[in-house]
């Protein structure tokens, strides 16, 4: 009886949860497409690792490095786009990691006498400290996720830190071993360690992930409830936006509101937090999205300029907060005013 690798079924899961998170909109899409590439290299490197061990494939076994080094990178990708503000934009980020991965994969087919474990190693390394360097992010660095959740985010961030240290660690064995035994059967096995740890650990992670970015009011709450100087905070925080549309200003910061108020950065943080359950960038995009209605409503101003009137720097995001918050597209407003 014909049976299935393990490897392809850990694929299969993988393919499903890729399948089923680019369809969350409520994750922003860079975010989402970086993720999906993980969980897609995951299955692709379970594949191909089923082939190669069960079915002696040698073709598998050549392409096998090439997508093992897009692990890492893409992952990072993931978790760093739910830090970007809407002045990010993807064409950098993606240039910028894009090309380390691309000369490691020509050096991997390349006839260098080296291993193609070594390279895999030094982008996965590379990766696993930059995963480190999230860690501290606050909720208020990770401007798309709320705030109840940043305990789970940094779960998640955690258990991507343990896989990656794992697939450093059988990279590196495999390199010693290639260096001190050469034994084929040795190199074939260990060679698969990184695939096989790094499947079983992000599987038992998607457990956590669906409750990742859930951003409904009903799930918000925070477990500390507000009080009265929260109250007051944020009533204080509230007529000076109204007051002096300061939230036009695409620059606008956390740290500068706090000095106008002349109050400390974490009392406006908190209050911000435990009242409405979001963090300052959404709080902020609150007035933006509302400043922008307003202008979509009694103007004939082009959505571009309301855009940028309303203190959005990025199409995609204004594209994206808008629709969170109105559930339609500023297209979608403009034209449903028209047909009132």
């Amino acid at each position: 009886m014909t049976t299935l690798p393990l490897a392809w079924i850990v694929s299969i899961l993988t393919s499903i949860a890729a399948f089923a998170l680019s369809q969350d909109t409520r994750i922003p899409f860079l975010a989402r497409f970086f993720f999906c590439a993980f969980l897609l290299t995951l299955a692709t490197a379970g594949l191909l690792l089923g082939l190669r061990l069960s079915f002696d494939t040698t073709w598998a076994a050549d392409l096998q490095p090439l997508v093992a080094v897009m692990i890492a990178p893409s992952a990072y990708l993931g978790f760093e786009a739910l830090t970007q503000n809407g002045a990010y934009e993807w064409r950098k980020p993606l240039f910028v990691n894009g090309v380390p991965v691309v000369l490691a994969q020509v050096a991997i087919m390349s006839d260098l006498p080296v291993s193609a474990d070594v390279f895999i190693l030094g982008i996965t390394s590379i990766y696993l400290f930059r995963m480190a360097r999230l860690l501290p992010c606050t909720a208020d660095d990770f401007v798309h996720v709320a705030p109840h959740a940043l305990r789970i985010l940094r779960s998640a961030v955690y258990a991507t830190i343990l896989l990656l240290g794992l697939m450093v660690a059988s990279d590196l064995l495999v390199v010693v071993a290639s260096m001190l035994a050469g034994d084929a059967i040795v190199l074939r096995f260990l060679t698969g360690l990184s695939g096989v740890f790094t499947a079983f650990i992000f599987v038992v992670a998607l457990v956590g992930a669906p409750m990742l970015l859930r951003s409904t009011k009903a799930s918000l709450a925070s477990p500390e409830g507000p009080s009265d100087s929260d109250r007051t905070m944020l009533a204080k925080l509230d007529a000076f936006m109204n007051d002096t549309n300061i939230y036009t200003d695409s620059n606008l910061t956390l740290a500068r509101v706090a000095r106008r108020l002349s109050v400390p950065v974490r009392d406006v943080s908190t209050a911000i937090n435990r009242i409405t359950g979001e963090n300052f960038s959404r709080y902020i995009n609150g007035f933006r999205v509302r400043h922008a209605q307003d202008a979509l409503r009694d103007t004939e101003l082009p959505i571009t300029e309301v855009m940028f009137e309303s203190g959005f720097v990025s199409k995609s995001s204004f594209n994206t907060e808008f629709r969170r918050i109105t559930g339609r597209t500023p297209t979608e407003f403009r034209s449903g005013r028209a047909n009132d």
